[in-house]
């Protein structure tokens, strides 16, 4: 078995990207096949609420059980498209940058030291 992880490139549908307050990190509303999704992945099992962690998977034969930081185990057919989400790729606390150039924000602007 090859491990996967969710991907904003191998998602069946991206939805679209949301940014949360500032303090948390942004994500990509996406749908994945529940197969390829593995432990540290993000995934939505209900709807309105923020995306939880996949800290275990198991399989067996065509079903996959995934559980939550929560310890909620959910249950899917591996091949079934699910709700997951890709967060933000830069680092929290770190302001992204837009070609080298610091972005700033208007509820808190922070300037990189160069």
């Amino acid at each position: 078995m090859v491990a996967v992880c969710v991907t904003v490139s191998n998602a069946a549908t991206v939805l679209e990207h949301l940014s949360p307050a500032p303090r948390f990190r942004g994500y990509t509303r996406t749908l994945h096949r529940a197969g390829y999704v593995s432990p540290g992945d993000l995934f939505r099992p209900v709807d309105g609420e923020n995306p939880r962690t996949v800290v275990l998977v198991r399989r067996q034969g065509d079903r996959i059980s995934l559980t939550d930081q929560y310890g909620a185990t959910f249950g899917y057919a591996s091949t079934e498209i699910i709700a997951t989400a890709v967060p933000d790729a830069f680092a929290l606390g770190v302001p992204p940058s837009s070609r080298g150039h610091p972005v700033t924000s208007t509820a808190n602007t922070i300037q990189r030291q160069r």
